[in-house]
């Protein structure tokens, strides 16, 4: 029984190591990726300063959000139901934040970790150490058989490669979910990468019909300018009438594409206006760097003090 384990240990050893290590890379990419991207943290910033003061009535102001609340952007709606909070935070980022609107580049590999258990490939890459342990203990004991010989000198360094990216792939999936104030032993990869997949697909979503939409509004302005310049003969309109026809066009344009932040109050605006310039403030002006916002292990985001979206 013994021998024919080993057997299938080495016929198996390459098609393990083959399927393990790249759910190992994807986990390390996607951990590094999301922890160290500057403008996914202006994205949630943005979030953050919006949500405490949609909130700013009912409860005091709070230092973060669970990252579940990412979802409810969708869930969220304007009074008309055209329009979700996700959709709006599109909108703000396109206009004002326009450096930070492909914020999504700076994840790789993001979808693939989350289709990973880390738990199984972690107990799969042990197999694999035990196999190869049973392997050595046969060679000891028959030193003679070449065959086992020759398969541990070519294999045994693949196994502790495979091992250090398993460490590797095990902490930096630790450092990310606790940056963000999550627990690793309740949040694996399967709940925390499909939060920012789900994320990014609905944002993207959104800017490509933001798009549509410009794209449409452009061509629209065009064939109207046209129509109305072929409707004048140039004994009637002067070129500097028809500069300033089109000119008025683009101003009524832009007009009616303003977004509902210019309030009247113009409090939502000012918040994001002074996003651009500084760190998000709360509104009891203790101020908090993105970092410690979720890089603190005792983030004071509980249960109780969320952020509702």
């Amino acid at each position: 029984m013994q021998k024919m384990t080993i057997m299938a240990f080495i016929g198996n050893f390459a098609e393990s190591i083959q399927m393990l290590t790249p759910q190992l890379h994807a986990i390390i990419a996607a951990s590094v990726s999301i922890k160290s991207s500057q403008k996914l943290k202006k994205i949630l910033e943005i979030i953050l300063a919006l949500g405490n003061y949609m909130n700013s009535s009912k409860r005091g102001a709070v230092y973060g959000f669970k990252l579940q609340s990412l979802d409810l952007l969708l869930d969220t709606k304007s009074t008309d139901r055209k329009q979700t909070l996700l959709h709006y935070i599109s909108n703000v980022v396109k206009e004002k934040y326009h450096q930070v609107s492909l914020f999504y580049n700076e994840l790789h590999y993001v979808e693939k970790a989350a289709a990973v258990s880390l738990e199984n490939v972690l107990l799969d890459v042990k197999e694999l150490q035990r196999g190869m342990d049973l392997t050595k203990r046969e060679y000891t004991m028959h030193d003679h058989n070449t065959l086992l010989k020759e398969f541990i000198l070519n294999n045994e360094g693949k196994l502790k490669k495979l091992q250090d990216d398993a460490k590797i792939a095990q902490d930096a999936f630790d450092d990310v979910v606790k940056y963000f104030g999550e627990n690793p032993k309740t949040t694996p990869p399967s709940v925390f990468f499909p939060v920012f997949v789900r994320f990014v697909k609905a944002y993207k979503v959104y800017v490509k019909a933001l798009l549509a939409l410009v794209s449409q509004a452009s061509a629209l302005l065009k064939m109207l300018i046209s129509a109305l310049l072929s409707s004048q003969s140039p004994s009637h309109k002067s070129k500097r009438q028809q500069q300033e026809l089109i000119a008025e066009l683009r101003r009524r344009q832009v007009k009616d594409n303003r977004h509902v932040y210019e309030g009247k109050d113009g409090a939502i605006e000012d918040i994001i206006t002074d996003l651009r310039n500084q760190p998000y403030r709360r509104a009891d002006a203790v101020r908090r760097s993105v970092r410690r916002r979720f890089d603190d292990q005792n983030l004071r985001s509980v249960n109780g003090a969320e952020i509702t979206m």
